[in-house]
This record gives C-alpha cells, structure tokens and sequence, in this order.
C-alpha cells in the first residue's frame, strides 16, 4: 500500500544539512505546491515545509526516500504509515488518489459491528466538539462500524448544525447588545436627572438619613445590563468614607485644580448648577476623592444607588459621581 525502502531502518540517514536553494525548484510530494521551505533548527536536521498544506519531512542522504514529520489533514487517515517513516515522494500522491480504497481496507480488516445512524451522528457530534479534524472523524467512524455514506450524511448534518448554531449566537449577541445598548442610553441619560437630584438636595440643605433613602435608579434596571457590557463603575464595591483629608482650601477655580484638590480625572469634573461647587461623573474606573475640611459632598453609592453624604476632612473610595460644595 505505501511504498517503502528496502533498506532497514539502520541503512537510511538524513541529511543534516539543506541548501536553501533547493527550496526554489522543489515541488511538495502530497499538494505539488512550489516553492518549498527550508527549516533550520540549532542542533537539527533540515526539512522542508509546505506553506499550502504544511506538510513537513526530512529528506535521506543516501536514498531517494523522505520521512514525513507533519500530515496534512487530508492524509490523516494514513498516519500510521507515514510518520516518521521512509517513504518514496510518489506514494504521498498515490495514497490521496485511492484513498477511498485505502480506508476501505483498513475497515475490512479491522472486526467491527455496524452502527445506526443515530449513533454514528452522536458519535461524529462528540469528535467534533473533542476538536477532531473532519477528515479524522470520518476516518474513526468509518472504523467503528460506520459506512462511507452514514459518515458522509452525518458529516453534512454537521456542517448544517454548525451553521444554525452560528447564526442563533449571532442573533443572540446582537439581540443582547441590542437590549444592553438601549438600557445604557437610557441609564447614562438618566444621570442628567440623578445630578438635577444630587444638586437639588444640597441646594436645600437637606440630610436623608440610610433608612429612609431611596435608590437613584431601579435596581432592577441595573440587573438587566449583561456583565460584559457593565461600565466599571457597575462592577466596583461599595464606597468607603474615612475622617481624614485634605485641611481647609479655597474652591477650585478649574477642572485643573479640582481634580488636583478633590481627586480623579480633570475630564470628568465641571461645575455645578449651584455656586461654589463641582460635580464629577465618570462611568469608567471608580475614583478617591478627598473632601477637604469644611467642605461637603454628596455621592451616589455605586452598589446600592443611595444618595449619601460626607463632611470633611474626609476621603471616599469607589466613587463615581459626586458634588462638592466649598462653602
């Protein structure tokens, strides 16, 4: 079936060195793809590479025979002969010309009992997801049991599934992201309304103590959001308020400066609707903010969505939208 030398094993040696010259004018024994490669390794014999169909092989110093390193996938069913072994360069061709025939003596001697179709189907379904090349699963089924057009109609199966599963995830991803994406519009614009809030409630001095709070937004509006689309201000833990920061400090006459006195980043602060004050949103990575004394904030907690408030000195992790007042 696969033509092989005549010599022993002991007879053939490789040729440790390849001129890569060679490469130019040789043709691939399996695809007749042209040119070749020449592979140098440190310590290694040369071999050529197919970049068609990739297969790989040392070539014999003193007979015209190659040892095959790498088989493509459509000479898989012939492994067993052909790794690692000395074979002629013709027999790679003669072997994909009767590979029906070769296959089919394999299973011919090998004892088998016949399988249904719906078991070479469940059988083909678990190769597949075990990542087994087509032309593999073919092969092992053909040698469990299964004929040359059960494993063909299982193999069409195959690729129908894969091309529904395809599609459903793709209109499941966009169906998602749909509903992800109007979610954010509205939960980002609703922020517009979350400071209106925040603003008004420091502009009328007024203290909601925890138990009487209400969240800022549904929580339920935020359970909806899917964890790969959340900002990161979704995914931080909830803010901590400790008594120390800054001591006394004018108000800040810019972005600049507020963010260099309270914390953050420069791009997320601007001033208030009320006098003497700055607001910071940042839907990306939670900020420290430091409240200087005689300065008060109000925040919104980034776990439960409560408006909550703060005296300083004081400084508070895990924040993501605030308003400090300097007077």
């Amino acid at each position: 079936m696969v033509a092989t030398d005549p010599h022993s094993t002991s007879d053939i040696v490789a040729r440790n060195e390849i001129p890569d010259s060679w490469a130019k004018g040789a043709r691939c024994p399996a695809c007749g793809a042209t040119p070749l490669q020449v592979v140098h390794l440190p310590e290694a014999t040369d071999y050529f590479l197919c970049p068609k169909c990739e297969l790989s092989f040392e070539v014999a110093a003193n007979v015209g025979r190659i040892r095959i390193k790498n088989i493509p996938e459509d000479l898989g069913f012939a492994e067993a002969e052909l790794r690692f072994r000395w074979v002629e360069p013709a027999s790679l061709r003669h072997i994909k010309e009767n590979r029906a025939q070769i296959i089919q003596q394999k299973v011919e001697s090998v004892p088998r009992k016949s399988m249904t179709d719906d078991e070479v189907w469940e059988r083909m379904l678990s190769l597949h997801r075990l990542g087994n090349k087509p032309k593999e699963i073919e092969f092992i089924l053909i040698r469990a049991g299964a004929t040359h057009e059960q494993a063909e109609t299982a193999f069409i199966r195959l690729k129908q599934r894969a091309s529904q599963d395809a599609t459903q995830q793709g209109r499941k991803f966009m169906l998602v992201g749909g509903i992800a994406s109007m979610v954010m519009i509205l939960f980002l614009t609703g922020w517009f309304v979350v400071m209106g809030r925040i603003s008004a409630t420091l502009e009328a001095g007024l203290v909601k103590t925890e138990e009487t709070e209400a969240p800022i937004l549904p929580m339920e509006a935020l359970e909806i959001i899917p964890d790969v689309v959340k900002p990161e201000f979704l995914k931080s833990g909830p803010a901590q308020v400790s008594s120390s920061g800054p001591a006394s400090s004018r108000c800040p006459g810019s972005a600049e400066e507020a963010a260099q006195l309270f914390g953050g980043k420069v791009s997320s602060w601007q001033r208030a609707n009320q006098p003497s004050a700055w607001q910071m949103v940042d839907t990306g990575v939670p900020s420290i903010i430091r409240v200087p004394a005689g300065m008060y904030a109000g925040y919104i907690e980034n776990v439960t969505f409560m408006l909550k408030e703060a005296h300083g000195p004081a400084t508070i992790t895990n924040v993501s939208f605030i308003v400090i007042t300097c007077e």
